[in-house]
């Protein structure tokens, strides 16, 4: 069975280069231990990263 999970970034006071510097980040910690990411969704507050666990 699979887990899923979401990890959610707050970008509400923050401007392009920190949201993207945040997001890369948040990939790159996703990607090194070995977590799927199946969908990325923004809002006027939020980064949602939708995961997936096997």
């Amino acid at each position: 069975m699979k887990n899923y999970g979401i990890k959610v970034l707050n970008i509400t006071l923050e401007n392009a280069s920190a949201i993207e510097k945040m997001v890369n980040k948040a990939i790159d910690d996703i990607h090194k231990q070995k977590i799927k990411i199946l969908d990325l969704q923004s809002t006027d507050d939020n980064v949602v990263l939708v995961l997936e666990e096997d």
